[in-house]
């Protein structure tokens, strides 16, 4: 499994060469789910990609972000056996995946906890781009992969926000989200990868 070895040097320069000239050409591999890291630990980013929430259901692991981009779908079930993000029943809710670099990104595809009728599900919500852009999303009632495509766009992180469900607010969680693209270069090089 690839991990991303973030050091000063590389901060530097991507600080240095942001994101904005990429051009085209600079894509770096193959068309994948470039937010799979099943390394992902909580806390703080050792490993890239880092996904992070503001709320995980009684700060157990098994309802922990990390478990988003742990490539694991398996998605009718709960509890230890079916790692997902599982946050409190709030309104505020976010979810950040952090890549660590500049990716190029056009898909987002969402597997939904659907423990039906244990679970409740997101109607929709907002996918907020380190860009600036947003998108809209909308969830059906199903153990299907939902996917959401767009015009391909340059970025280090989205965030998943705005998330609406029916009242009275019911247990709600992803699976896995996987953001489908490639990786970019930062001044002509690509970051160090290790296998």
């Amino acid at each position: 499994m690839e991990r991303y070895i973030l050091n000063s040097m590389m901060c530097v320069a991507l600080l240095l060469a942001g994101c904005a000239g990429t051009s085209r050409s600079s894509r770096t591999g193959e068309y994948k789910n470039i937010a799979l890291n099943p390394n992902d630990i909580r806390g703080p980013a050792v490993t890239y990609p880092h996904a992070t929430s503001n709320s995980e259901c009684r700060n157990e692991i098994c309802y922990a972000a990390k478990n988003v981009i742990d490539g694991n779908t398996a998605n009718r079930g709960h509890g230890p056996k079916f790692p997902f993000w599982g946050p409190d029943k709030r309104t505020d809710l976010w979810l950040k995946i952090d890549f660590g670099r500049p990716v190029e990104a056009d898909k987002v595809v969402i597997y939904i906890r659907a423990d039906f009728p244990h679970d409740a599900y997101w109607k929709g919500g907002t996918i907020e781009f380190s860009d600036g852009s947003k998108e809209k999303i909308s969830f059906q009632k199903t153990a299907m992969p939902q996917e959401l495509k767009f015009a391909p766009r340059r970025i280090e992180w989205l965030r998943i926000t705005d998330l609406v469900q029916d009242e009275p607010l019911g247990w709600c969680a992803f699976t896995e989200v996987e953001v489908w693209g490639w990786k970019l270069k930062v001044s002509g090089r690509s970051w160090q990868v290790i296998n």
